[in-house]
């Protein structure tokens, strides 16, 4: 209850997580019998009684499930203590409906392949992993050790192999995955973790035979924590786009080295998370995570499904920004900026307005405005999103008129990236908002000044340190724009 999501975060979560109020349980069983599975749902009548007691119903909605699944990285070597928190962790997200498929790790085992051979690595490999089964059966979680028959050399690179896994899930254990594949001459052969991450995940999301959903997360527990921000120094970035924002991120360490010293597996998740996640659907993301943030972090995160702190919020705090050094990552789409309303595809344009405002759009009166007074558009995918910039008033002055996020977008970061790029690329700007408008908490948390204008129905909102300078003029702009839209939408 500490994550203290929204109405609208909070029943994203019930759906895709919780089994439905009028089903006791929903575990991952056996099938027939022919490597696939079935969704057992049990009802209260078919158990012989109802849930009437809170406490049976909270019971059975924290019964360990594998409603989804997350393949975690756990990179290692940790204190006791860490061990307990990871283990107690994935526990806490089993619970919750996040099964992990976990894939053991530790910084220290490439240099050791140098020196040891590949047998008495892979018995160390063994050893160490057992400190997380053990503290995952200490936190009453169950866990299986699988250090064979996942991993093997394929014609195209590596290949896994889940019937093991799904063996384990059955059984509501968290398996747990040595990184070791078996070679085409038969032999075992390390490999790093994060080629065993990717082949895991390729694996699934091509699970038509196997029946087993896509990762809803993939997830890194280490000790260094999230990608370090390089606009920001001191603090890790919160999101990353990583469409958009993975070759800055690559640059920027390529010119600090003390980086790369400092952060050494950053940029290799960085890369495996964006392999990952090329191929996973939208819905996807992938958190890096120290064990010092456990399990606040990743329990927030799955039941948000947000980023600890906003990349939109103004950064007046390093310290909150930086305080759990946690960054989630999406594969986000592409973003596009125009600055001619004829460069842009109008009928994709107003379907995303109306999708958006579910009001009808009086597209003459506003393309005719726009064509006078446009400063500049900012497209996210196929009109997934967009950011519509005039400007106005004899000042000049750089308006918001819309920001549009389309309901199928909606809960993929999209938000607060298309608001960082508009924030980046216009300084000072302003905009409205009607007073009784649901977002508008939204809208105070992210601008520099807000003033209620009398006689009217609007909210005046800045942003810019210097805003406070032309309220005069923004007051002007914001009384002389006509209505975009004509009323609600009448869809059939």
């Amino acid at each position: 209850m500490n994550t203290a999501p929204s109405k609208r975060e909070l029943q994203h979560f019930l759906k895709r997580y919780v089994p439905q109020p009028e089903l006791t349980t929903s575990h991952m069983v056996s099938g027939s019998g022919n490597g696939t599975n079935n969704t057992s749902r049990i009802s209260p009548t078919s158990t012989g009684h109802h849930l009437k007691t809170p406490q049976k119903y909270v019971d059975a909605l924290l019964s360990p499930s594998a409603h989804q699944l997350a393949v975690t990285k756990v990179e290692g070597p940790f204190e006791k203590q860490g061990w307990d928190s990871v283990g107690s962790t994935l526990v806490k997200l089993q619970k919750l409906g996040l099964t992990s498929i976990v894939v053991a790790d530790n910084a220290q085992w490439s240099s050791m392949e140098k020196e040891e051979l590949p047998a008495e690595l892979i018995k160390s490999m063994v050893r160490e992993t057992m400190a997380l089964v053990e503290s995952i059966e200490k936190a009453g979680g169950r866990a299986r050790l699988i250090h064979g028959g996942v991993l093997e050399q394929g014609n195209s690179g590596i290949e896994a192999q889940l019937d093991f896994i799904l063996s384990a899930l059955e059984n509501r254990q968290i398996p747990i995955i040595i990184p070791v594949m078996m070679a085409i001459e038969g032999r075992q052969v390390p490999i790093t973790g994060n080629q065993a991450m990717v082949a895991l995940s390729t694996k699934m999301v091509r699970r038509q035979s196997n029946n087993i959903p896509a990762p809803a997360k993939i997830v890194v527990i280490n000790n260094e924590g999230g990608i370090i921000n390089h606009e920001q120094p001191g603090t890790a970035h919160s999101l990353i786009n990583v469409q958009e924002e993975y070759d800055a991120i690559v640059s920027a360490f390529d010119e600090n080295k003390t980086w790369q010293q400092r952060y050494p597996t950053a940029l290799d998740n960085l890369e495996m998370i964006r392999d990952c996640l090329s191929d996973l659907p939208t819905s996807s993301s992938a958190i890096i995570v120290p064990t010092s943030s456990l399990p606040s972090a990743l329990i927030a995160n799955l039941v948000t499904d947000k980023p600890l702190y906003s990349s939109s919020l103004p950064n007046r705090d390093i310290q909150r920004v930086n305080k759990l050094r946690t960054t989630v990552l999406r594969n986000g789409i592409k973003i596009r900026n125009y600055d001619n309303v004829d460069d842009l595809d109008l009928d994709k344009l107003t379907r995303l307005l109306q999708a958006s405002f579910q009001k009808k759009l009086d597209e003459k009166g506003f393309y005719d405005r726009l064509r006078k007074v446009l400063a500049g558009a900012i497209i996210a995918g196929d009109y997934e999103g967009a950011v519509i910039m005039t400007k106005e008033g004899t000042g000049g002055h750089y308006y918001l008129d819309k920001f549009a996020i389309a309901p199928t977008s909606q809960g993929i970061g999209l938000t607060d990236i298309l608001w960082k790029r508009m924030c980046d690329a216009y300084p000072e700007l302003l905009w409205r908002s009607r007073q009784d408008n649901g977002v508008n908490k939204w809208y105070f948390e992210r601008s520099n000044g807000y003033l209620r204008l009398k006689d009217t129905n609007w909210v005046l909102f800045w942003y810019g340190a210097g805003g406070f300078r032309h309220i005069d003029d923004y007051a002007s702009i914001v009384r002389s724009i006509t209505a975009s839209f004509t009323g609600p939408l009448i869809t059939s």
